[in-house]
């Protein structure tokens, strides 16, 4: 559908599809898996390309994106240099260095899941002036007056969503998901199409149940309490 919005947008997302395939083959190979075991995953291509403005605000702007883990296996993100781009790494929450004309990959929560927590998915934010208390480190390890001259601009970027293909399992054999069906990590056994439905706020017993931006294990991460990446593995 891009072709019709823009031939520019569709070239970019021509090369965004190329270099998705690229780095699954790297990251399967660091896996000691066959090289195209995760790229055949991703055989429908339903990657989708968004382009994000986040308005400018003051200086009681909060997060200009909430935190959260994107629900996918791989976001290729372009950014136009405006500071505030953080994630969460080593139980605080870091800067992520801009260098132009190049890609932030961030790992998404289904990689996170056929990897048995081997790869966390990213969690990652855009901060603000008052972006501050709360658990997990949450205050902006950023001097003020960077988040306030970045606050005072439009914010601009293009993200690179890759979803695997919708009937491809949520959970692959050798995981370590432990899909005790407690409604915070979904059914064990579901389907991709149905994994990103539930991560968007549907098929759940709760009605009222609105879209989540954390897994528990991504929760007790930047809550200090352990879960997935710790180590290498997973708490009790």
């Amino acid at each position: 559908d891009v072709a019709a919005a823009s031939p520019v947008l569709a070239e970019y997302a021509h090369a965004l599809a190329l270099a998705r395939t690229a780095l699954l083959r790297c990251v399967a190979a660091g896996l000691g898996l066959d090289p195209d075991y995760l790229a055949r995953l991703h055989s429908e291509d339903n990657s989708s390309l968004r382009l994000l403005r986040y308005p400018r605000g003051t200086e009681r702007t909060g997060n200009r994106c909430r935190e959260h883990s994107d629900y996918g296996t791989l976001t290729l993100l372009l950014v136009d240099g405006i500071s505030g781009l953080e994630a969460f790494h080593g139980g605080r929450w870091v800067p992520v260095p801009y260098s132009a004309g190049s890609l932030v990959v961030n790992a998404g929560s289904l990689l996170e899941r056929w990897t048995g927590g081997t790869i966390p998915a990213t969690l990652h934010r855009v901060a603000g002036p008052a972006s501050s208390g709360g658990k997990g480190g949450s205050r902006s390890p950023r001097e003020r007056e960077d988040l306030l001259a970045a606050v005072g601009r439009d914010r601009t970027s293009l993200a690179y969503f890759c979803d695997p293909d919708r009937g491809a399992a949520a959970e692959l054999a050798g995981g370590d998901g432990d899909g005790d069906g407690d409604g915070d990590e979904g059914a064990s056994g579901t389907s991709v199409a149905e994994y990103i439905r539930w991560r968007s706020g549907g098929d759940d017993a709760d009605a009222r149940r609105s879209g989540i931006a954390f897994t528990r294990e991504e929760r007790a991460r930047i809550d200090g309490n352990g879960g997935w990446g710790q180590g290498g593995g997973k708490s009790g």
